[in-house]
């Protein structure tokens, strides 16, 4: 997935996938502005974004139809993972945020005739249906989101050698 970045000025302090229209309203609200610090945390550019990702399963989850996947950030951007897979039409399974009815941009900033129309991105995007009854059940559940690490690797602070954890 190789999608830019921005922060969306609809939704702060969330992120979205920039496109040509929401870095041209991003800039005119922008000039709406009087608070210096959020002028200039509204009017950074859009930075690129890439995460690779395969699938990993696709299992049955309280009876909801749902696919792991391995997802591996090659950019490291606030909330990349979590707006990549909503502009590709899956959400991340208990996303507050991004994921069914979530406090930021729908589909990551996409509409959804670009995500679910004849020529969209995800031609196997996750139904309503399925976003609402899963999103329902991980209410019930007590669940949080569905996004864990196996692996992380950092820069030591002082050596710089590589640290991982597993």
């Amino acid at each position: 997935i190789n999608l830019p970045l921005q922060r969306d000025h609809r939704h702060p302090p969330f992120m979205r996938v920039s496109t040509p229209e929401s870095e041209s309203e991003a800039l005119r609200a922008v000039l709406d502005l009087n608070h210096a610090g959020y002028k200039k945390l509204m009017a950074k550019n859009p930075k690129p974004s890439t995460t690779h990702f395969r699938i990993l399963s696709h299992e049955s989850w309280f009876g909801h139809e749902v696919t792991r996947v391995e997802l591996t950030p090659i950019t490291g951007r606030t909330h990349q993972l979590r707006v990549h897979c909503a502009a590709v039409g899956h959400p991340i399974l208990g996303d507050s945020a991004y994921g069914f009815c979530g406090e930021a941009h729908p589909n990551g900033g996409f509409t959804d005739e670009v995500v679910r129309g004849k020529m969209g991105m995800s031609p196997t995007c996750a139904t309503f249906e399925l976003r609402r009854d899963a999103e329902e059940t991980v209410r019930k559940e007590g669940r949080t989101m569905c996004l864990h690490a196996r692996r992380l690797t950092v820069d030591h602070p002082v050596t710089g050698e590589d640290v991982l954890f597993e």
